[in-house]
Order: C-alpha cells, then sequence, then structure tokens
C-alpha cells in the first residue's frame, strides 16, 4: 500500500528538484535549456542596465569618446533586440507545445503507474489522496521547479556579481548581504511548510466536492438528484468541504503573515536600506568613495537587494515545490504485491483444472476472513454456479481466481501450477470476464465489446458474432451508424444511450468475444426481466459448453437468481466464507440444505407472478 504522507521536515529538497528535473528533460530537454536562458536573459538585462552600464560610462578613461559609447549602446541594443525576439518567439510559439507534451508524458506515466497498483488501493482513501495530489501536480510543479530553479539560479549569479562589484567597492557591505540570505532561507523552509500543510491538508475535502460537482452533472445520479431530497444532502457534505478548507487556511493564517513579514524585514528593511544608509554614509561623511563609485555601489546594491529577494521568493517556491514532488516520488516509487509486469511460465493449453488447496484471505486491516479453508476442483468443460447470501465470499473467491489477490493462506492451481508462477498478462488473458458494474466508454459498439482496437475484418465479425449471440445485435443494428454507433453523448450528440439490460448484453458480449478458456459472469442478468434473464442463461450456457470436453471452457456464473444455478453442472453454496455445499441442482435438492432453502423461496416469489418462468425443481 502507499504508505502517507511524510513529514515536511523529511523532505529531501535538492533530491526531490533534481528527480523531477531528470523526468522533465527526459521529456523535453530544450524546455529546460531555454528557461535557463529565460531566466538569465531577463535578469542579465537588469543587472546590466543597473550595474554593467553606468561602471562603463562612468568609470575613469580619459581615451574613450562619444563614438566609443556610442557603438557600445548600439551594440548592446542589438544584441538586447535580437535575444528578446528569439525569446518571445520560443515562449509564445515552442514553450507552450513542450508543456503540453510535458503534461501529457507526466499524466500516462501516472496513469501506467496507477493501473499497475493494487485493486486493494482502490479500496483506500489513501491512495486516492495520493493520486490526486500526484495527478493535479505533476506536470504543473514540474515546470515550475524548472522555472524557480532556472531563476534561483540565475539571481544567485547575478546576486554574488553585484556583492564582488560592492566589494571591490567597499567590503563594509558584506554582512547586509549574507544575513538577509541566511534569513530568507530559514523563513522560506518554515514558510513553504505550511503551504504545503494547507495544500496537504485540505486534499480530502478536495476531493470530496470534487466528488459532489460529478454527481450534480452525470446523468447516472440525475434521477435520484430530482426526485429525492439527496441534493440537499449532497450541498451539505459540499458546504462542509469548503469550510474545512477555510478552516485549515485560517489555521495557517497568522503564520503565514508574519513569515512573509519578517521576509520582507529582511530583504528591504535590512538589506536594502541599510547599505543605502552604509553607501551614504561612505561618500558623504566618510568621502572614503568617489561619485562614480558611489553611484555604482548604489546601482548594485539596488541589484542586490533585489536578487536577494528573488532567491528568497524562489527558494520559498523550490522548497514548497519539493514537498509535492515528495507525493509525486512516493507513488511513482510504489511497487504493488502483485505487479502488472511480472513474468513467470507461459500457461500452456487447454486448461484442464483449477484448484484451490486449503485457501483462506483476508483484506487488509481486517481480522476477519473473507474466505475460510476452501477446497474445490473445477473441471474443464464444466458450468459452476457460485451462490450464496451477500458478504458469503463470492465476490472475493472470484478475485483471488483472476489473481486480483493472493490468498493469505494456502494456493490456486492451474492444471497442477501454482497460478503465481504465471506471467500475469498471460494467465489473465485465459479469463473472460463479465461484471455487474460493467462499463460503457464513449466509443463505438463493437469497440465496447472487444475492448480494443478492431484491426482486421476477421476480430470485426467476431465480435459481430458475440453481438448475435449476447441477444443485441438487433436492437444495434437499429440504430444510425449500427455496430459503429459511438455510445453515450459524452463526445457526440448522436450517441447512444443503451438501457441497462442492453448495456450488461454488451459486457456478456464482452465475455465471449475471444475464445477464453475461463468465463466468469458476475450477475450477469442483474439488470435483465426474468423472461430474458432465463432466455439469457440459456443462451450462455450454450455458449459455454458449445466446445467439447478436451477444449471446453471452465464457466464460472456468480448470481443471485437461482435459475442459473439450476442449469449449471455444479453449484458452489458459499456460507459465512467456507464452501457448506457442493454438487449438481438435483443432489443439493436432496440434501434439502442452504441452497435448497433458497431455491424454494425464489421459486415461489417467482412463481407467484403471472407470466414468470416456471423452474423445474
Amino acid at each position: 500500500m502507499i504508505s502517507k504522507p511524510k513529514d515536511a521536515k523529511k523532505i529531501h529538497l535538492i533530491k526531490n528538484n533534481l528527480f523531477i528535473t531528470a523526468l522533465i528533460f527526459k521529456i523535453a530537454p530544450t524546455r529546460i535549456i531555454c528557461e535557463l536562458i529565460n531566466s538569465f536573459a531577463r535578469y542579465g538585462a537588469s543587472f546590466f542596465y543597473t550595474v554593467i552600464f553606468w561602471k562603463f560610462l562612468l568609470r575613469d578613461d580619459t581615451t574613450r569618446s562619444f563614438k566609443n559609447c556610442a557603438v557600445f549602446i548600439i551594440a548592446v541594443l542589438a544584441t538586447d533586440l535580437l535575444l528578446h525576439l528569439w525569446l518571445n518567439w520560443y515562449n509564445t510559439a515552442r514553450a507552450p507545445i513542450a508543456n503540453i507534451k510535458i503534461h501529457m508524458k507526466l499524466n500516462k506515466l501516472l496513469f501506467k503507474k496507477a493501473s499497475n497498483a493494487d485493486i486493494a488501493c482502490y479500496e483506500t482513501p489513501d491512495f486516492y489522496e495520493k493520486y490526486t495530489r500526484a495527478t493535479s501536480e505533476a506536470a504543473t510543479r514540474g515546470l515550475a521547479v524548472v522555472r524557480n530553479s532556472s531563476t534561483f539560479i540565475s539571481g544567485a549569479v547575478f546576486c554574488l556579481i553585484s556583492v564582488y562589484m560592492m566589494l571591490d567597492i567597499t567590503p563594509i557591505c558584506l554582512p547586509f548581504v549574507l544575513l538577509p540570505l541566511l534569513g530568507h532561507f530559514l523563513i522560506s523552509r518554515m514558510g513553504a511548510k505550511h503551504s504545503f500543510e494547507i495544500r496537504n491538508g485540505s486534499t480530502y475535502s478536495r476531493r470530496i466536492y470534487e466528488y459532489v460537482n460529478r454527481t450534480v452533472y452525470l446523468k447516472k445520479y440525475s434521477g435520484e438528484m430530482r426526485m429525492t431530497g439527496i441534493f440537499k444532502v449532497m450541498r451539505r457534505i459540499y458546504d462542509r468541504a469548503f469550510k474545512n478548507i477555510i478552516k485549515i487556511l485560517k489555521k495557517h493564517m497568522k503564520k503565514q503573515i508574519l513569515i512573509l513579514w519578517s521576509g520582507y524585514m529582511f530583504s528591504y528593511v535590512f538589506a536594502f536600506f541599510g547599505m543605502w544608509i552604509m553607501a551614504s554614509y561612505l561618500a558623504l561623511s566618510e568621502k572614503s568613495i568617489g561619485v562614480e563609485d558611489f553611484i555604482v555601489l548604489a546601482a548594485a546594491i539596488s541589484t542586490a537587494s533585489n536578487m536577494i529577494g528573488v532567491i528568497g521568493i524562489e527558494y520559498n517556491k523550490t522548497v514548497e515545490d519539493a514537498m509535492f514532488v515528495e507525493s509525486l516520488r512516493e507513488f511513482l516509487a510504489y511497487k504493488p504485491d502483485i505487479p502488472e509486469d511480472q513474468d513467470g511460465v507461459m500457461v500452456k493449453l487447454p486448461v484442464q483444472t483449477i484448484e484451490f488447496k486449503n485457501v483462506s484471505f483476508k483484506y487488509k486491516n481486517s481480522e476477519k476472513y473473507a474466505l475460510r479453508n476452501i477446497n474445490l476442483t473445477l473441471k474443464s468443460g464444466t458450468t459452476i454456479a457460485v451462490v450464496g447470501i451477500n458478504g458469503s465470499g463470492k465476490s472475493t473467491l472470484i478475485k483471488l481466481l483472476m489473481r486480483l489477490y493472493d490468498p493469505t493462506e494456502g494456493e490456486i492451481l492451474l492444471n497442477g501450477i501454482n497460478i503465481k508462477e504465471y506471467n500475469i498478462h498471460n494467465y489473465r488473458l485465459l479469463i473472460g470476464a463479465a461484471f455487474q458494474d460493467f462499463a460503457l466508454f464513449a466509443t463505438s459498439v463493437l469497440e465496447n465489446v472487444t475492448l480494443c482496437k478492431i484491426k482486421n475484418r476477421h476480430e470485426r465479425q467476431i465480435a459481430l458474432q458475440a453481438l448475435k449471440e449476447s441477444d443485441l445485435y438487433d436492437r444495434i443494428a437499429l440504430l444510425k451508424d449500427g455496430v459503429d454507433t459511438i455510445l453515450t453523448k459524452e463526445f457526440d450528440d448522436e450517441g447512444a444511450i443503451l438501457s441497462g439490460g442492453e448495456g450488461q448484453k454488451v459486457a456478456i458480449a464482452r465475455a465471449f468475444c475471444k475464445e477464453n478458456p475461463i468465463i466468469i459472469l458476475d450477475e450477469p442478468s442483474s439488470a435483465l426481466d426474468p423472461i430474458a434473464e432465463f432466455n439469457m442463461y440459456e443462451t450462455i450456457l450454450k455458449l459455454c459448453k458449445k466446445c467439447s470436453a478436451e477444449k471446453g471452457k471452465i464457466s464460472i456464473i456468480v448470481s443471485h437468481r437461482l435459475c442459473a444455478a439450476a442449469l449449471s453442472d455444479e453449484i458452489l453454496v458459499l456460507k459465512d466464507s467456507r464452501l457448506c455445499e457442493q454438487g449438481s441442482h438435483c443432489d443439493l435438492m436432496k440434501l434439502n440444505g442452504a441452497y435448497a432453502d433458497m431455491f424454494k423461496k425464489q421459486a415461489e416469489s417467482y412463481l407467484s407472478t403471472e407470466g414468470e418462468v416456471p423452474l423445474n425443481v
């Protein structure tokens, strides 16, 4: 699991900033180089015109003529114009493109990392908060590090040059430079720490109001929003989130004001005005410097004071950026328990058996076992129904089989080999699945079936056949663009909106689109009426059994509706996290145990409604 944010004191300033700079350099190296040129040009021009220019004009050189000065000024002007022309071109035409490229590549890196995270991460708020901070700050903080570091470096360079020129006139100015710099570093670190705490502390609240924003405008919530009082509840949650953010801001407000005021005192009151008083004393009272040196010293004081302020501000930003980059580093350094790129032996087909041997499992941070001491063998060519009340462990059993989790105890064997030893991508390709909480994507119907780009006519025909077998093709054929119609209206006003049952048939078509030797159907008919449900299960079972025993599938159907169980070869009954009964429908009805009780109660409910399909008990 991803750990909680570290204390700000443990943040590594240089390491974190070098980390994000290196990432950006790999994506767009010229962006960093040009940002450095930008900074040096901006502050170099200021330094040149306030210090060097006056030193050149006022230096004691009797051989210099007006012509020399004019040539110098024209050369400076030409250089300045060419430099600004190039910078304007880069900042307008190239930098925005580079920024988008950096944003895209960094987010792709985060998407890849998130997709490789253990499924357990998605069940913890800490993961979402870490992911939210990483995705919302990655590109902006990365570019900010580049800008701030460039400004800090150029500011420090010209500050040192200014100080060198001041020391050349009088060494008395040194304390007026060193003390403000040291003060700025201490103050900036404190300011950055409070900024980080404000942002970090409000992440959870920001995630809440972003969630409320989604629920207000997404179609799936629109009915309840209008027909119930849930909108007032959501608005109350929304208000509470904002009040919490304001509370956090108020908590740090006084300290932030004090820090800003202290920074102003160091950079301007002590450094700027202090050095001006010192220079005036040397020129007017001590008369130890001449007019020319006084003007140059005054210009250098102005530049050095300004650069000290810049260094302090940029150091503050750099420290703050480093704290946010820490979240990014932690997220990218996260190593899953079940890595998606795990290598291993390749599965040898056909799949003959799947065996659970003394399998127990409990979720992290839970003392209760979700499954306890499961022993069973699933054979090729059979259709298995998994039944049980809510919380009995049905979904956990499926997650273990798909290797979204690993057993806490025991092992799962495929063809006699522990599934941990297989190449995980190759192993999961064996499984075709349809879930109750399926998702439809804003792409074509066929691509929603294949869940990948259709490369040729053969793949298209397979997807078409899957639609026909799921009893959805005739409905889809009536749409404007048939199977190429875009689903949802997210990006297309003419996109199709399917009913819950139709969407579920798309999910079922996905499971049978490819010749997977293992089929898992999790509540595949929850959105269908009883007659359509019965017909669907007959179709599903035909599809599951269309191959011979040698090449047959292992089909697993998880369902609350027991008509699927009645039509299956074998039934697994889970109760209190254990496998309490196992056998065919007839065997379990004769046993007159938990399954028979559930079936009779459900059959009575079905038969009491006119027009329902009776089942043979």
